[in-house]
């Protein structure tokens, strides 16, 4: 009884996982099994498979420990038995990252590779392609090119991949594999014209014009491979960002056409290459938006945390943007997925306005302590968005902070959370005076050496944005602008109800940032009803603060589009929100 106890309890230490005690030396040593006849398939592949699980934890073999093992396996080729075998394969490629002499089962894969058992070629193929080196490529070049386009598609695939890693590791002979390569992207089966496409990219990819007709052949050809979609989506979206084109792109045309794709996994695709890309507009993002709209109430769980984890990275750029998915993250505050709750959440902290933050917060905090830390680092986040956007809320912020940081946390959450507080660069202080009152001798007019504590009440302070700044002058403000970057750029659009007028509008912005204006762009020409004011300053740190304001006349008063670009990308949220 005292030995099932200590074995229940052992099982429970390692979660219920049968190989969670393996001992190195003795798999090995049971390895020598693989040299009995007959062979026991199911006992060899019980050992294997440990061998296997050993490698893949990152258990430590030496080489020669490795090469007895791989010796030893080699005799299991005389097996028959399918499952064996595909574990034998398995077991081939693995091990010859670390044993010696591995080519010497080079004839017996070559036979499996071109023989009548399709079960055992593809992995035969991935196998004797991890132990080729330069020399023997040539040898199975032939071979490998009659599978590039064999009609069974689990070879046909397993060739296609296997090239694929042989290019990466600088065998520039797959380069003459182009012609099957593209005779494969033809295939009916989604897999292969999935590998097909990720080869003849791979191959052309240090060619820039050849890579662009790819594209566009591409994108006018009707892929069935709804994963060749997703990657030629990838290769379309690289092109983009490295000529800087935006949506002026061709390309980009096609990423947005796939936005009205029937398959799902194409739609999300194109939605996340266009809110990921640098120059888009809020009109860019506008299609991609709407589509994640419609995910957010998808009944698959996958599509909801996949759709609102985007919207959550486009509102801390564009929250205009994402406001009319407002009520769709509202109904996914009570999602069964605490994951998705907290997205949703920490989406509309970003999106709402200062009325909702007590109900949010309020919400949040009921589920806090069911989320992993690395969601309560996106709450935390969110939070010190808050701060510097909604400055009367402060108390209620730091009051929840408080109440989180006395948790069992996880080291990364807490440091996190530590350095949100001071983000906090507005507020009212209440100021006293403490001091000490000693008589003095009328004769000496020395003080006493005793006295009373007394204390003065002073006038409050308020500490705005304008004290953490300091005004620099820069007189090529595009070149500036260029030179810190869009690394860590932030936009917004706000709407100065209470401005009658531009001037009155640019006044209250120089004020309010305590930025200098550039390039005289303070001074406004008569008779304007649009203007773009330049501000330059280095933020409390030593981090350079630029800041691009367009500004409109309306009948309603004036529009603003804020757009920051800081060395720090807290200064750029503190910059970018003040305004609010």
């Amino acid at each position: 009884m005292h030995v099932l106890r200590r074995d229940k309890k052992e099982e429970e230490d390692v979660g219920g996982n049968p190989f969670g005690n393996l001992e190195k030396s003795s798999v090995l040593q049971e390895t020598r099994i693989f040299n009995e006849t007959p062979i026991n398939p199911r006992k060899c592949g019980h050992i294997l498979t440990k061998l296997l699980y050993l490698i893949n934890q990152g258990e430590s073999i030496g080489s020669t420990e490795a090469t007895e093992a791989f010796f030893a396996m080699t005799k299991l080729f005389q097996s028959k038995d399918t499952t064996l075998r595909r574990l034998m394969y398995l077991g081939i490629k693995e091990m010859s990252k670390i044993a010696d002499d591995v080519i010497i089962v080079t004839s017996s894969l070559m036979k499996d590779m071109t023989g009548k058992e399709d079960q055992f070629r593809g992995p035969a193929i991935r196998a004797l392609c991890s132990i080729t080196d330069t020399s023997m490529l040539q040898n199975i070049e032939r071979y490998m090119k009659q599978a590039i386009v064999d009609k069974v598609s689990a070879v046909s695939s397993a060739a296609l991949v296997s090239s694929l890693h042989l290019g990466r590791g600088g065998h520039d002979i797959t380069k003459r594999w182009v012609n099957e390569a593209q005779e494969a992207v033809n295939s009916d089966n989604v897999m292969v014209q999935y590998h097909a496409l990720g080869l003849l990219y791979h191959i052309r990819k240090n060619d820039k014009l050849a890579v662009t007709k790819l594209v566009s052949k591409f994108s006018k050809h009707t892929l069935k491979s709804p994963y060749a979609y997703c990657l030629l989506i990838r290769i379309a979206s690289k092109l983009i960002e490295e000529e800087d084109a935006g949506s002026e792109s061709p390309m980009f045309d096609f990423i947005e056409s796939c936005l009205r794709h029937k398959v799902e996994m194409v739609i999300y695709e194109a939605a996340h290459a266009i809110v990921n890309m640098k120059n888009t507009t809020a009109k860019d993002l506008a299609p991609a938006v709407s589509v994640l709209q419609l995910f957010c109430s998808s009944p698959k769980p996958t599509l909801r945390f996949a759709a609102v984890r985007t919207l959550n990275k486009v509102a801390m750029k564009h929250p205009a943007a994402v406001t009319a998915c407002n009520l769709d993250l509202e109904n996914l505050i009570t999602d069964v997925n605490r994951s998705i709750a907290t997205l949703a959440i920490t989406t509309l902290l970003k999106t709402g306005n200062e009325s909702s933050v007590d109900r949010l917060m309020k919400q949040i905090s009921s589920f806090m302590s069911e989320i992993s830390d690395e969601f309560k680092i996106v709450v935390v986040q969110a939070i010190r968005s808050l701060c510097a956007k909604f400055p009367r809320k402060h108390s209620v912020l730091m009051n929840f902070l408080s109440s989180m940081l006395r948790e069992e946390l996880g080291t990364t959450y807490t440091l996190v959370c530590l350095p949100a507080e001071p983000t906090l660069v507005t507020g009212t202080f209440t100021c006293s005076l403490k001091f000490v009152v000693k008589d003095c001798d009328p004769n000496t007019g020395e003080p006493d050496d005793e006295g009373y504590d007394d204390e003065y009440v002073l006038e409050d302070v308020d500490v705005a944005v304008a004290d953490h700044v300091q005004r620099v002058i820069k007189p090529n403000f595009a070149a500036s602008w260029e030179e810190v970057g869009p690394d860590n750029e932030l936009e917004d659009t706000y709407a100065l109800s209470t401005m009658n007028s531009l001037e009155e509008a640019i006044k209250n912005i120089i004020q309010y940032l305590g930025m200098q204006p550039c390039e005289r762009s303070d001074k406004l020409p008569e008779g304007k009803s649009s203007h773009t004011l330049f501000l330059a300053g280095v933020f409390r740190g030593g981090h350079d603060a630029l800041v691009r304001a367009k500004l409109a006349l309306t009948d309603s008063g004036v529009t603003m589009q804020l757009t920051v670009r800081s060395t720090d990308p807290y200064v750029s949220e503190v910059l970018a929100t003040a305004i609010a």
